[in-house]
Order: C-alpha cells, then sequence, then structure tokens
C-alpha cells in the first residue's frame, strides 16, 4: 500500500489574516471590553469603598470577595460552560456582571448602598466570573486553524497585558472625571457591549458539541480528574503555580527595593507602578513575538527556557542594588512571562480534549494562579529579612518551574507530522481522550 504523499507546509498565518478571520475581531473586541471593565471595577471598588466608608479593611473584603469565591466554583463553571456553550457562558457572565454592577450603582445613589449588599452583590458577580476567564479561551480553538493558535492567543494576550496597564489608570481618571457612581456605570455599560459583541458571532462554530448530558457536579468533578490524568496539563498545574510563587514574591518585592533604591528622591508608588507597567508592556511585545515565532510542538520548549532565563532576570540582575537594573531585570522578566503565557495557552488548547475544553480551561487556569497568594505571603516574610534574598527564593521558584516542565510535560510525540494547512487537525495525547465522533472541525469562513 503507498502512503499518499504529504503536502509541503504552508506558509503560517500572519496577524493580519488572523485578526480578518471569521469571527475573531467580534471575540477580540467582547475580551477587550469586559477584561477592560474587570480591571477597572476592582479600581473604583476600592477607591470608592475609601471614599464611602473610609475602611480600608472593607477595600481588602471587596477585592477579597470579587475573586475567591469565583475560584470555588470554578470546576462548576467549566461544567457550565461546556453544557450550554462558550460564546452564550460568556454572555451570560457580562449581563449578570452589568445587572449587578448597576445594582451596586443604584443602591448607592439611594443611600441604602451598606458593606453587607456590596459584599454580597460582589461575591454574586465573582461566582459568573470564571465563564468568561474560560470562555474567551475556549472560543479561540473554534474559530481559528491549528496553526494560528500562537498567533490568536498571542493577540488576546498582548491585549490583556495592556488593558492589565489601562485598567487601573482608566479607573482612577474615570473616578476623577465623573465621580464614583457614574463610574460605576460606565463599567455596567462596558460589560453589555462585551455582550453585544459576541452576539455578532456568525457561524456554527461557536455552538456547543451535542453530547450526552449528565448531572452537573459529575461533570464539574470529571473536569477535575481529566486535569490530574492528564500528564500535560497536571505538568503544567505545578509548574505554572512555581512561576506565579516568583510573581507573588515580586509583587511584595518590587515596591520595597525601590523605596530602598529612591532614598527619599521621589514617591515610590509612582516609582512602582511605572516599573510595572514596563513590565505589562513589555509582556505585550514578548507575547506578539512569541506569536510570530513560535510553531506547534515548540511549546513546552518556550516554557522551559522562558522560566529558567526568568531567573536570570530576576537574580541577580534584579537584585543588584541600583534602580536601572531593576527597570532592565523587570523589562526583561516582562518579554519572557508574555512568551511564556502564549506557549502555555497554546499547549493547554492543544493537549486537551476539544470536548471538554470549558471545563479544563476554567478549572486549569484557578489551579495555576494558586501559587499566587502563596509567593505574596512568602514575599511579604522574606523581605523582612533581606530583599537579596526574596529576589534569590523568587528566581528559585522560577527555576523549579523549567525543571518540572522538563521533568513532567511529555515531549511532542515522535512521528507526528508538523500542523498543515487545508484542514486543521487535533493531535491525540496520552491522556486526552478521544475526539467526538463524526465532528470536524472548519477552516474559518466555513469552507
Amino acid at each position: 500500500m503507498t502512503a499518499a504523499p504529504v503536502p509541503a507546509p504552508a506558509t503560517p498565518m500572519t496577524y493580519r489574516q488572523v485578526l480578518t478571520t471569521r469571527n475573531v475581531p467580534q471575540l477580540l473586541l467582547s475580551a477587550s471590553l469586559s477584561r477592560l471593565a474587570s480591571e477597572m471595577l476592582l479600581f473604583v471598588v476600592v477607591l470608592y469603598v475609601l471614599a464611602r466608608f473610609r475602611s480600608p479593611v472593607l477595600a481588602g473584603l471587596s477585592g477579597f470577595f470579587l475573586t475567591l469565591p469565583g475560584f470555588l466554583v470554578s470546576p462548576m463553571a467549566g461544567a457550565l460552560l461546556d453544557r450550554v456553550g462558550a460564546a452564550r457562558a460568556v454572555i451570560l457572565d457580562n449581563l449578570v456582571s452589568a445587572v449587578l454592577i448597576g445594582l451596586v450603582a443604584v443602591a448607592s445613589a439611594g443611600g441604602r448602598l451598606t458593606p453587607a449588599v456590596l459584599l454580597t452583590l460582589l461575591g454574586l458577580l465573582s461566582l459568573t466570573s470564571p465563564l468568561s476567564a474560560g470562555g474567551i479561551r475556549t472560543l479561540f480553538p473554534r474559530f481559528v486553524p491549528d496553526d494560528a493558535y500562537d498567533r490568536a492567543n498571542a493577540l488576546d494576550l498582548s491585549t490583556y497585558s495592556v488593558i492589565e496597564v489601562v485598567g487601573p489608570l482608566a479607573g482612577g481618571a474615570v473616578i476623577a472625571l465623573i465621580g464614583p457612581d457614574p463610574a460605576l456605570v460606565l463599567v455596567a455599560a462596558m460589560y453589555v457591549l462585551a455582550a453585544l459583541s459576541l452576539l455578532l458571532l456568525r457561524g456554527s462554530a461557536a455552538e456547543p458539541p451535542r453530547a450526552e448530558r449528565r448531572h452537573l457536579l459529575r461533570e464539574a468533578w470529571e473536569g477535575v480528574t481529566y486535569l490530574v490524568r492528564n500528564a500535560t496539563l497536571r505538568g503544567l498545574a505545578v509548574s505554572y503555580s512555581c512561576y506565579q510563587v516568583t510573581f507573588g514574591i515580586l509583587v511584595v518585592a518590587v515596591p520595597v527595593s525601590v523605596a530602598q533604591r529612591v532614598d527619599g528622591a521621589g514617591h515610590t508608588e509612582q516609582y512602582a507602578g511605572a516599573l510595572w507597567s514596563l513590565v505589562g508592556l513589555c509582556g505585550a511585545a514578548g507575547a506578539l513575538t512569541a506569536g510570530r515565532l513560535l510553531r506547534a510542538g515548540r511549546e513546552r520548549l518556550l516554557l522551559i527556557v522562558t522560566t529558567a532565563l526568568s531567573a536570570f532576570a530576576i537574580y541577580p540582575l534584579g537584585a543588584i542594588a541600583m534602580l536601572a537594573t531593576l527597570a532592565v531585570g523587570l523589562a526583561l522578566f516582562g518579554l519572557l512571562e508574555g512568551a511564556l503565557n502564549v506557549g502555555v495557552l497554546s499547549l493547554r488548547q492543544r493537549r486537551t480534549d476539544p470536548t471538554r475544553l470549558g471545563r479544563v480551561m476554567t478549572v486549569s487556569i484557578s489551579i495555576n494562579l494558586i501559587g499566587f497568594p502563596v509567593g505574596t505571603a512568602l514575599g511579604g516574610l522574606l523581605v523582612e529579612r533581606s530583599g537579596s534574598l526574596a529576589y534569590a527564593v523568587a528566581a528559585g521558584f522560577a527555576l523549579l518551574a523549567a525543571l518540572w516542565g522538563a521533568l513532567v510535560i511529555p515531549r511532542e510525540p515522535a512521528g507526528t507530522p508538523p500542523v498543515r494547512a487545508g484542514r486543521p487537525r487535533r493531535r491525540r495525547w496520552p491522556g486526552a481522550g478521544s475526539p467526538t465522533p463524526g465532528r470536524t472541525r472548519r477552516r474559518p469562513g466555513g469552507r
């Protein structure tokens, strides 16, 4: 039997081609609006609480209630996402967020907003937030071919990095210009616009695959067990959590280092804010660069290299007692972080059964961030003893992330053909499960 000839690899899609792919502009617009609203919301709520209730404790609790409930229900949210469809789930989250923030604004304007009411509404808002966090990342693989995953993810992550910089600045400017209550209304309106953007999606790719319906709790548990049994996802969970410990330590160590290095020559908050803005902008550049250069099958190598080089950016480069070297180290760290995030997201998408992608994405995102609060707590203890020690430990966790990725995450299976033009295929991986029989993915435009 003669084997069929293998076609020559096609030229990878450019960023312009990805941006003009059917449904991608609507998806990026919705993601950008909802993320900008979320980034502004945290800042607006904290400033609002400090101005209205004059309570730093309540401000901290507000941030807590905006995040923790969503983390706890992420397996259930992932199962719901797979059941109702990613597009519908994201629209639902945006509309619920708009209604709840609108209620906060109305109660505040009427003088009926108590701390208990505020925390209740924020907690309810957090419950649906995993739907957008996992849903947006679930939709991209349905609208672009496999060989465009990296560039689509790079566009997604680069906009997110920029929004992380712009969001707090926009939140502060809006409050200063129009006041807290109108600022809340503006955030609610942005959530509505994000939902409307997804209503413009066209084609059957936005519809969820039809599968046997089981109890929602059972489907949620299956998402957790699938992640534990999948060698790639399990390795990513531990490796990226170690990397998040590094990031958490830096969040505490950098302002302390800035305070020591400026030595009364300026405001610590301004210098620290400028440095983190630099990290965000470099992260966007790193994501776009990785999306242009990365090829399918190289994500594991990218994870190992970027996490290992991050250790050098942190220590000794960032630990040298000069503000300029700290800025250089953080800029390099941001570039590497942006590239790392593209590789992690693409690897997770490619090695996950597409029928479970919603559940796996929401659970993975939540588990991968566990290391961040651990890092912030550890960073506070370390900087009290020594700033250099804090940077050294942060670098150590980055090296641990690289080592774990090298030892645990499976290599590309031998003999796997590269992704080619034409009909995109999703390769099978150990523990990834079987694709849904009879279900094929289409190229953009439905051709």
